[in-house]
């Protein structure tokens, strides 16, 4: 994380001679698009397999592999225009040094650019594969915020929710609160959106904090409590709603709003049906509750694909903000 935010610190303020701050256009580009800026034949020799293989890796939590990030490829000279007002934008250039800088809306806005320097072919790879997860996690947070962003702007009414939990929420309005047999329960919440190749979906519910220990088992423990609550509150036409046991869950140490999460990735399934798809599962432990709160979010969109979908819901379950608790 040190090496994070060193590498967010280094970002450029443009100001003109007489002191007034440049206005620059707006940005262009598809949510996880990433426009890398690098000599053809580079690009397609062994430092452009770097490049894919460390930008375009497989997301986890999903059967079939998507990429985490769309590359589009560009030579230097042709990075002008609207090409150069790209929201985000990977720069390699020979240099006399090697390392990582961080430009943050320097032809337009939003935009995030990573510049990799090294004074070869080889020594940039190197940089590259070094510094991947910090460089991928500042794209991610930079589109994350993005997506929070537009939602803001078409965001549901969630005050039942911050009632109820104690934290606010940005969920866009094509989301609706759903119900179980028609019965309104105010210690499950399930949220459903409509997409044309099926639905996604949002659970919130608390559980005790002994139910999930930090421990060697667990992710069994978060395989336990999602399924003991899916397969009584999440309806469907067969079997219970649960984890696919084929699968073993990816899990991550993490944190939502300044509180410590465990966040799980993995595929969902109903038993003895052919439905299946990736969820994200966020357990925070909410300190002043002594308990878990479990934001999850799933997709079933079985013949589409699903990378932009999980990356809303996670938008939606990285936008929780607590609210302080005032003392009575």
């Amino acid at each position: 994380m040190n090496k994070l935010y060193a590498i967010l610190a280094i970002c450029l303020a443009f100001i003109s001679c007489n002191d007034q701050a440049i206005v620059v256009q707006d940005s262009a580009g598809r949510l996880n698009d990433i426009l890398v800026v690098i000599e053809n034949n580079d690009w397609d020799g062994p430092l452009g397999d770097t490049i894919r293989k460390e930008f375009a890796r497989p997301l986890d939590g999903i059967v079939r592999e998507e990429p985490i990030f769309t590359l589009n490829h560009v030579k230097p000279a042709a990075f002008k225009g609207m090409l150069k007002k790209s929201r985000n934008y990977l720069f390699v250039k020979k240099s006399d040094s090697s390392g990582v800088s961080v430009k943050k809306d320097v032809y337009a806005n939003p935009q995030l650019g990573i510049v990799v320097r090294g004074k070869n072919k080889k020594e940039i790879a190197q940089v590259i594969s070094e510094n991947a997860d910090n460089m991928i996690a500042i794209f991610n947070q930079g589109e994350v915020e993005r997506k929070q962003y537009l939602m803001d702007k078409v965001a549901l009414n969630t005050d039942r929710l911050t009632e109820r939990f104690g934290f606010e929420i940005v969920i866009p309005r094509a989301y609706h609160f759903a119900t179980y047999n028609g019965e309104i329960d105010n210690d499950f919440f399930w949220l459903r959106r409509n997409i044309s190749e099926g639905t996604m979906d949002l659970m919130i519910y608390e559980v005790d904090r002994n139910r999930i220990k930090r421990s060697d088992s667990t992710v069994m423990d978060i395989v336990k409590v999602r399924d003991s609550i899916g397969e009584i509150k999440i309806l469907t036409d067969g079997g219970p709603f649960q984890t696919e046991p084929a699968f073993s869950p990816y899990l991550n140490e993490s944190q939502i709003d300044g509180k410590f999460a465990f966040e799980t990735k993995g595929t969902w399934e109903v038993k003895n049906m052919f439905m299946a798809g990736p969820f994200v599962n966020y357990a925070i432990y909410n300190k002043e509750k002594d308990n878990w709160l479990i934001i999850e979010g799933y997709v079933s969109a079985p013949s589409s694909k699903q990378r932009n979908y999980l990356f809303e819901i996670e938008a939606i379950l990285k936008s929780v903000h607590f609210l302080e608790v005032k003392d009575e």
